[in-house]
């Protein structure tokens, strides 16, 4: 360290306390409401709390949105200002707010005397916060479970190709089934079904019943789809998250806030706030910022703490400008008294030192544009070379043969034991001779019992003193004790000219509830060991093609063996599957791919920005695969486009200013977001100014 890096590490300089604005979140569903309490400090969003409700009408969500925010706000003293809206797609028409609802979001903000920030489409929220967490744009089938509701999104590549609402009836898996065949225009759905909007309990019970339902009957799935369950509050946090990095691009999402004592804006005075019609702002996330027609004043109160200024993102400005030469800095001096020359001379060589020695670190973050382009291309085993004008390239047919085994715990019930035997008498009334065959199903109180024995009873003569008798013995049809009948007890049956009942008390009769092998638990065996063979199946083949793209949903599959170790109804606590499938698909070359896809956007730059060749990203999404192992699918292309910058201009500009000039000039750049500016030696007040020279200037250029 040099001395006077050393010198000026002693002197104190304040660090202004960040300061936390809370606001508020509310999603709006079709039966129920959440709300969030939520802040961004740093680059971290923190959910501070969140609470649900449910409402059965339009007209009560001002008053349960009203209850909400007090349970979210609970003992803490703050009062966000600012109100977020998650909204369903039935509210949006052509992306903007139906009248009807625009008039009730205004009625909530005034009523609730908040500020509008903006809203969103909760659907496309949620692809947002999977995005975020998965790195890639999701291709899935969105499925939210209300009580008496369902909505279905199908989802491709980060972006929606529609929402469908069904009312739930006795099979979720049918009422899914109803909406998805809806979506006319859909050749192949994704084949990932992700859930959410009850408990986590409630989503696995209808986890367990749609891995049981037939989805290849009658929907185009390539494969048993693979089904997956989300958080109970994923909804709210999506519309937090959206909000959110509108605010700021590089948020990153905490679910939970450190104990740590924040300060909060406070609003002094404050217009009654005005949800106007909205612009569309960030056009991939869909996100709309209500116009607000008048900005309420802040009062901010900051505390300083003794920490040395080393990167300064935010600095004080200046109320003008020093320009000095420097000649101004070295005026002629004439010395009659020598002992003054050394002084002098020291103050010189400070001033030189001042002028010549410092350096300067400025890191200009830039706000990229991101330029996405998507076509439908074919990797074809036919072909040789790539054909840019047909979207054609070469593909490779590939098959694989995957065995395993699972095991999966039984969950079916069955009563197993004995069934009660015992003795009746039949007696004829009537003048024909009765013949009941083996069999014969006889009743007594919902009991059914079956003759063991064909039996013929004589006619009975109306002068005979006694009737025609024959005694059979019976066995109860379903086992258990409840078949331990008493002498004497009657039973019925279709033959009405015969009187029947019990010859001494029934016996034998016992049972058990026992677990079985259900149809279900075979069925949900099969998808998830199917699922895992799929996953193997891809990683042998990459193995074998380490060149090459493989696509794990777009492989077809047949079954060559499957066999349970036990059947259905079978008594156990577990059983297992042994099962063997081929799988057939097909391989293709990711530089061509990126080579068809690439040709549509390089042409597409705009002037004064260049193509990050570095960060592009290529995703394949199946449409269809042939049967002559032609693979159709949705290529889709994304790119950052860089501002370009300047360098030397922005030196020679920025060259002797102080910190807070060189921040206004800097923003004064069209994507320019910020900088970050850091001075060696770090002096204090005016003293702290970037270099005279510019050659003592060292810019970088980064993405914020």
């Amino acid at each position: 360290m040099s001395v006077f890096q050393r010198l000026t590490a002693l002197i104190p300089f304040g660090k202004k306390e960040e300061i936390v604005e809370y606001l508020f979140a509310l999603n709006i569903g079709s039966e129920k409401l959440i709300v969030a309490l939520w802040s961004i400090e740093g680059k971290e969003l923190k959910v501070l709390s969140t609470a649900t409700d449910v409402y059965s009408a339009n007209a009560e969500i001002l008053r349960v949105t009203d209850k909400l925010l007090d349970e979210v706000l609970g003992a803490r003293e703050i009062e966000p200002q600012k109100i977020l809206f998650g909204v369903p797609d039935s509210f949006l028409q052509d992306e903007d707010l139906k009248e009807e609802y625009l008039k009730l979001l205004r009625g909530i903000v005034k009523e609730l005397v908040l500020e509008p920030m903006a809203y969103v489409a909760t659907s496309h929220a949620l692809l947002h916060f999977l995005e975020k967490k998965e790195g890639v744009p999701t291709t899935a089938i969105l499925v939210g479970f209300d009580s008496k509701h369902l909505e279905v999104t199908v989802a491709r590549a980060g972006k929606p190709d529609g929402t469908k609402v069904v009312e739930r009836g006795e099979s979720s898996g049918a009422d899914i089934e109803k909406a998805l065949l809806s979506f006319t225009d859909v050749e192949t759905l994704p084949s990932k079904i992700l859930i959410y909007g009850e408990e986590s309990k409630e989503l696995d019970k209808l986890k367990t019943h749609l891995l049981s339902f037939t989805w290849m009957s009658k929907l185009s799935f390539l494969h048993f789809p693979k089904i997956e369950t989300m958080d109970s509050d994923v909804t709210i946090k999506s519309v937090c998250l959206a909000g959110a990095s509108e605010i700021q691009s590089d948020i990153i999402y905490s679910s939970t806030i450190p104990e740590t004592k924040r300060q909060v804006v406070t609003k002094m005075t404050k217009e009654e706030p005005e949800l106007e019609e909205p612009a569309a702002v960030g056009g991939t996330l869909g996100f709309i910022v209500g116009d607000v027609s008048e900005k309420a004043e802040e009062e901010v109160v900051v505390v300083e703490d003794s920490l040395p200024a080393q990167s300064l993102d935010v600095v004080e400005k200046e109320d003008f400008e020093q320009k000095m030469s420097l000649m101004r800095f070295i005026p002629k001096l004439r010395f009659k008294n020598r002992r003054l020359l050394i002084p002098a001379a020291l103050v010189v060589i400070l001033i030189l030192i001042y002028l010549f020695l410092p350096k300067a670190e400025v890191k200009i973050f830039i706000e990229p544009k991101v330029l996405e382009r998507d076509t439908q291309v074919v990797a074809d085993p036919g072909a040789k070379s790539v054909n840019e004008e047909s979207k054609i390239i070469p593909g490779q047919s590939v098959e694989t043969e995957v065995s395993g085994s699972k095991k999966e715990a039984s969950s079916g019930k069955k009563t197993v034991g004995d069934a009660a035997k015992g003795k009746v008498k039949i007696i004829n009334n009537s003048s024909d001779t009765q013949t009941l065959s083996k069999g014969t199903v006889i009743s007594s109180n919902g009991l059914k019992f079956t003759l063991d024995t064909t039996v013929n009873i004589a006619s009975t003569s109306a002068t005979a003193d006694t009737k025609s008798i024959e005694k059979p013995f019976v066995t109860a049809v379903v086992a258990g004790a409840d078949g331990n009948l008493a002498s004497g007890t009657q039973f019925s049956s279709a033959n009405s000219g015969v009187a029947i009942v019990a010859e001494g008390n029934f016996s034998g009769g016992t049972s058990k509830d026992v677990t079985v092998v259900s149809e279900t638990d075979q069925k949900r065996l099969l998808a998830g060991l199917a699922s895992d063979l799929r996953r193997q199946a891809k990683q042998n083949l990459q193995e074998k093609l380490p060149g090459k793209k493989i696509l794990e949903e777009a492989l077809s599959e047949e079954i060559i063996k499957k066999t349970y170790s036990k059947s259905i109804n079978d008594q156990a606590q577990e059983f297992s599957l042994n099962l063997t499938i081929k799988f057939k698909g097909t391989a293709f070359e990711e530089k061509d791919l990126k080579q068809i896809v690439g040709k549509l956007v390089t042409t597409q730059v705009p002037e004064g920005y260049q193509l990050d060749l570095a960060s592009t990203e290529t995703q394949a999404d199946v449409s269809k695969l042939e049967k002559d192992g032609k693979l159709i699918f949705l290529a889709r292309f994304k790119a950052k486009m860089i501002p370009q910058i300047n360098e030397e201009e922005i030196k020679s500009k920025i060259a002797g200013k102080s910190v807070s000039t060189v921040g206004e000039i800097l923003k004064s750049y069209e994507n320019v977001l910020g900088s970050e500016i850091k001075i060696t030696p770090n002096l204090p007040g005016p003293l702290s100014r970037l270099p005279v020279l510019a050659r003592n200037i060292n810019i970088e250029v980064g993405l914020k």
